[in-house]
């Protein structure tokens, strides 16, 4: 008697080749500067080695294969342990990829919408522990030199909660030097209106097209820094607009240039974008200290002074080191007798996704967060 074949599984699609290294596809992670995030299983000829992320140019991005060959030249010099790690460039100039650790966690722009949808504020200590390593990110990349010593100057340029990871493991991680500025030799030039990284999270002298430093990086962290804090973007309603732009030009990226999908959905989001960019720049342009003390007033009291500092609008006011930042946050921790750390963050975070699971499932945000303490023992009983 005969039997029907048993179907063959499709045999792996093999991404990336390097030397007796095989990196296989596993699933898309969606898209960065000027790159497609790809989840890979990494081969070698003994056997399974993990997973990798690979970055692949855009193909509807003209300059995307050299900003990408770019990210990786300064990533390779990047050595933090709040940092991702570039493990490798490979390919032809035309194609390159860019070969990144595997870091499995949770971004914090997912994190706050859950808080915000469970209606669970984080605690101080985990705003100040993520803000205060991802500085230390910070400095290390500021501080850059060449193999001759000379200043890099780089400046991240997309510091903000969509760049952030806080992993598996509770450790804080800074995504995505694709939108960077440095002074590695042969950088590619930023031509045209449109800001590199986001608006939401901008400082006024980068709307304003002013060189920049260290200091428009630690504005972004100070937005993060307040967000954390309170609940409460420095521009109302920007992180919302922030993000509908990610999304948008997500869905643009992923179809063909050729489809008139493609052009039917730019030509109907163009002018309300546009209109929303120029509102949004408008804001941060006109941003004066009195908006500065309007957004703080429900930053805890002893926190005041730091937050300010870091938000101030004149930036000669501002932090000048993510190290300054970082210590000053770390200070308040130990004044305060609240250690926290890792442990601390997985704790943390594993009661927010409960309770937001509990709110996606159809509780409102007082049952879901109600019990989630044991009751006090009866001292009667």
């Amino acid at each position: 008697m005969s039997s029907l074949p048993s179907e063959v599984p499709p045999p792996p699609q093999v991404l990336l080749r390097s030397g007796r290294t095989t990196y296989e596809f596993v699933r898309k992670l969606g898209t960065a500067h000027h790159g497609e995030l790809v989840l890979t299983r990494r081969l070698y000829d003994w056997g399974f080695g993990g997973y990798a992320v690979l970055k692949r140019p855009l193909r509807l991005v003209e300059e995307a294969p050299r900003r990408l060959i770019e990210e990786g030249r300064l990533s390779a010099q990047l050595h933090h342990p709040n940092l991702v790690a570039v493990h490798h460039l490979k390919g032809p100039d035309d194609a390159p990829v860019l070969v990144f650790e595997h870091t499995p966690g949770h971004r914090l722009d997912a994190l706050v919408e859950a808080s915000t949808r469970a209606q669970l504020p984080f605690s101080e200590g985990f705003a100040l522990y993520v803000t205060a390593e991802v500085a230390d990110a910070l400095h290390h990349a500021h501080g850059l030199t060449d193999e001759h010593g000379r200043a890099l100057q780089v400046v991240h340029r997309d510091v903000g909660p969509h760049n952030v990871l806080i992993t598996e493991h509770g450790a804080v991680k800074l995504l995505d030097f694709g939108a960077a500025w440095s002074r590695l030799p042969g950088r590619v030039a930023t031509i045209g209106p449109d800001l590199p990284g986001s608006l939401a999270y901008a400082a006024p002298e980068h709307v304003a097209q002013i060189g920049l430093d260290a200091r428009a990086d630690l504005f972004a962290l100070g937005i993060v820094l307040l967000q954390l804090l309170t609940g409460r973007h420095l521009f109302e309603g920007a992180d919302r607009f922030d993000a509908e732009a990610r999304r948008r030009r997500e869905r643009v990226r992923v179809q063909d240039s050729a489809t008139h999908e493609l052009a039917l959905d730019a030509a109907m989001h163009e002018a309300v974008s546009l209109a929303a960019s120029n509102e949004l720049k408008g804001r941060i342009l006109a941003y004066s200290r009195a908006d500065l003390e309007d957004a703080t007033r429900a930053v805890p009291a002893a926190l005041v002074p730091i937050v300010q500092k870091a938000l101030a609008p004149d930036r000669a006011e501002r932090f000048t080191t993510g190290a300054e930042l970082a210590r000053a946050l770390r200070e308040h921790l130990r004044r305060t007798s609240q250690p926290f750390g890792r442990a601390e963050a997985l704790a943390e975070l594993a009661g927010l996704r409960y309770a937001a699971l509990r709110v996606q499932g159809g509780e409102s945000p007082e049952e879901a967060t109600e019990d989630r303490l044991l009751p006090e023992d009866d001292a009667t009983s």
